[in-house]
Order: structure tokens, then sequence, then C-alpha cells
């Protein structure tokens, strides 16, 4: 029964291999079958039963090998059947390992000429080269960067320097007693009486007038077009040869063609290291207070505060 199930399977596998080469069936060799019951017991006795299991394992081994690649060929073609004997199974193993190798060379070839060839496209390229970061160089600074800072910075001092020099060197310094600078008077002893008229300094180009709430150092050029004005004293008051503009002995606008008061430089009066000063205010400029005879008196002509306009003078003439 065994024998004739193995036949069946051989033939079986003989079919399949001829419709797989397109031969007639008959081509391919049977195995040789025992006539009588005596020749398969030889047979039986002459082959022993460990040395087929060897053979049968390795057709399997081939079979099974080159299955996988005839399944792309084909996807219908049966296995092969175990054959009965090692000298039929090593011949129809032959074959079948033969055809498949064939089958499986023109297959791979057929596969290889079909496949398309991975190509990159320029438009491809270009946007991968694109998308691609910028190449940079080390971090920190390069030895170029920092001779261009360096070189940046030293003119920057430089010019720093040299613009401070300038400034140092064109920036008006006056000693004491000329104009632009500090007047010492004197104790406020040595100031006119406050019924005085006006004392000049031509030097600091000023007027020192002497009120009750102070002294004044009027500036001697007129607020109009800058003359010299003068002290008329027939009329106690101030005026302007040029345009008649007219002032008050405290330096307030009367009448003329001024647009304001005159102007007043800084009077500074220093009494035990206290020192006030000449302050601006909504009527004019007031004077500091005297509060020792013994006080020191000085006339800072490098300040100056405007007069007020003539709009606003109490003394204005009625017009």
């Amino acid at each position: 029964m065994a024998n004739e199930l193995w036949q069946q399977r051989v033939q079986r596998a003989q079919e399949a291999a001829a419709a797989r080469l397109g031969v007639d069936v008959s081509v391919m060799r049977p195995p040789r079958s025992p006539s009588a019951e005596g020749s398969a017991q030889e047979g039986k006795e002459a082959a022993p039963e460990p040395t087929v299991p060897a053979v049968v394992t390795e057709a399997e081994a081939v079979v099974e090998a080159v299955e996988p690649v005839t399944q792309v060929v084909t996807k219908t073609a049966p296995r092969p059947a175990k054959v009965q004997t090692a000298s039929a199974g090593n011949a129809a193993a032959d074959r079948v390992a033969a055809a498949k190798a064939r089958a499986a060379a023109k297959a791979a070839a057929n596969s290889a000429s079909a496949a398309p060839k991975p190509a990159t496209s320029r438009a491809t390229a270009a946007k991968t080269k694109a998308a691609a970061p910028a190449a940079v160089g080390q971090p920190g600074m390069n030895r170029r960067e920092f001779v261009t800072y360096a070189w940046a910075a030293a003119l920057g001092l430089l010019t720093l320097e040299g613009g401070l020099a300038t400034y140092q060197f064109m920036y008006p310094r006056f000693k004491a007693g000329e104009f632009g600078g500090k007047f010492d008077i004197g104790v406020a002893s040595a100031v006119p009486p406050t019924d005085a008229p006006p004392k000049p300094a031509p030097a600091g180009k000023y007027w020192l007038v002497n009120t009750d709430a102070g002294p004044k150092a009027l500036y001697m050029v007129c607020t109009h077009l800058g003359c010299l004005y003068k002290w008329a004293p027939s009329n106690n008051r101030f005026e302007c040869p040029c345009h008649g503009s007219k002032y008050t002995r405290e330096g307030f606008y009367i009448e003329g063609p001024t647009p304001r008061s005159l102007d007043q430089f800084i009077v500074e009066v220093v009494d035990d290291g206290n020192t006030a000063v000449t302050t601006d205010s909504d009527k004019g400029a007031v004077p500091p207070p005297v509060s020792s005879p013994n006080a020191e008196i000085i006339i800072n002509t490098g300040k100056k505060i405007l007069g007020k306009p003539s709009s606003e003078s109490p003394f204005r003439a009625a017009g």
C-alpha cells in the first residue's frame, strides 16, 4: 500500500515537472518498479531503511530551496512527491532541480530587465539641495572678525577722545575779572546805597544797581538791537540813544520799540559759607538778599537771565 502511494506521488511530481517544462510526460524517465514480491523484498533488504530517509531528506531540501524562486514564475506548481528508492529519487530530483534552476534564472533575468531603475530628477535634487541647511563655520569669532571689531573699537575710542579734546579746547574759559567770568565786588558795604545812581562796570559790561531787595547787575546792551544804552540822571532812568527805548533804574521796560526789559547777570551773595543767588520768577529776576554787611558780592557774567516781555512790565507807559 505504501509503495503504491509513493508511486502516485512520484507520478504527480513528474506530470507537474513536464507541465512546467512544456514537454510530454513520457520523456520523463519513470522509476523502476519491482516485478514481484521477491524483488520488492530483495530491494528492501538491499536498501536499508536508514538510507532512504537521508536521500529523501536531501531531495526535499533541494526542492524547498528552489521552490520560493519557482513560485514567482507560476503559483500553481505543486510540490514534488517523495521518491521510493535512492536511485529514482536522485534522478527525479536532478531533473526537477535543473528545471527549476533554469526557470529561476529566466525569471530573475526578466525581473531585472523589467524593474525600473531609481532615478532622481534635477528638480528633486535641487529641492534637496535647497532644503539642506547652509554650511556654517565653527561657532565663535574668527580672526578676521576679531581684527575688524578691534579696529572699529580703536577708531571709536580715538574719535571720542578727539571730540572731547576739541570740546575742552573750544569751550570758553574766562578768568576772574574779564567778561564771561566772575567779578568779585567785595563786601556788601562797598556796594553803592539804594538811593545812589547805578555804577557802571565796563570790563564786565554791566550796571551795578543796589535795591531794597538786593543788588542787581544789568547787562549794558539794549534788548532791542544791541545798542549800548546810558544812564540819564535828569530823568532818573536808562535811555537808548539808537531808537529811544527807556528803562527804569531797576531795568524794567518803560517805552520804546524794545520787546522786553533789560537782561540781568547772576549775583551771588556769600555769607559764612552760605550762597544766595539771583533767581528767575514770573515778575522778572529776583536779586539775592544781603544778610550781613560783611557778605561777599560776586557778579557772574557767564550766566544771564532774560528780561520779561515789555507787555508784562509794571512800569510800562500808558499808551
